[in-house]
């Protein structure tokens, strides 16, 4: 069975960060393939610098050179607000494999109120990124706010329920927390940046992306 790695957000830019963390859980949970998702703008609330089609065109010029990664549009065809849950259950349809869900540690803490989280855990593994600030403790308590129980292994780092549902806690290997507001505040005022590819950063430039641009 495929091993397939979704990684969902709205890469507002996409940075280097987040290839960072799509190559780390590739390679240590042998994924077959990446699925990046980034999040439709909802009609009714939108909050992101840069349009659907831009943050899609800066995913597929930062992806060129990764044969495992993709881009999937799902969010955009589904109905407002799209949830996790309905993409999720939307790809169950079209995929047939193993998911294993990317979120970052700060998620981990608030998925017991994410809508309808107790299905969201019938339909996909989970593999949690550590970020600086949110000791590993805490993220061990979040499990407990799951139904399970999900029991870890010696180390701690995976944790399982009877069902099969899986989490993986990864150590990033970034030392540092990328920050997006940060980056966008640079483009803004029409700054480089190393923590985007070179050719994402040209398109930024051209299309004059973020430069002196307020939210939408």
């Amino acid at each position: 069975m495929e091993r397939i790695g979704l990684f969902g957000g709205t890469f507002d830019p996409v940075h280097r960060g987040h290839l960072a963390i799509a190559e780390q859980a590739a390679e240590e949970l042998r994924l077959d393939q990446l699925l990046f998702i980034p999040a439709a703008d909802p009609p009714h609330k939108r909050k992101t610098w840069a349009s659907y089609a831009q943050r899609v065109a800066m995913l597929e010029l930062a992806l060129a050179d990764h044969s495992r990664f993709s881009i999937s549009l799902i969010e955009a065809e589904l109905p407002a607000p799209s949830y996790t849950v309905d993409t999720l259950l939307e790809l169950r349809k079209r995929l047939t494999g193993q998911f294993y869900f990317l979120i970052g540690a700060d998620s981990l803490l608030e998925l017991h109120l994410w809508h309808r989280h107790q299905k969201l855990l019938q339909l996909t593994n989970f593999v949690v990124i550590s970020r600086p600030g949110i000791a590993l403790d805490a993220m061990r308590q979040a499990m407990a706010r799951l139904p399970g129980p999900f029991l870890p292994d010696a180390a701690g780092m995976r944790w399982r329920r009877v069902d099969g549902a899986e989490f993986v806690f990864l150590i990033n290997r970034l030392k540092e927390d990328i920050s997006s507001s940060a980056i966008r505040e640079q483009l803004r005022r029409g700054e480089k940046t190393e923590l985007l590819d070179g050719r994402v950063m040209g398109y930024i430039e051209r299309k004059k992306v973020y430069k002196d641009k307020q939210q939408i």
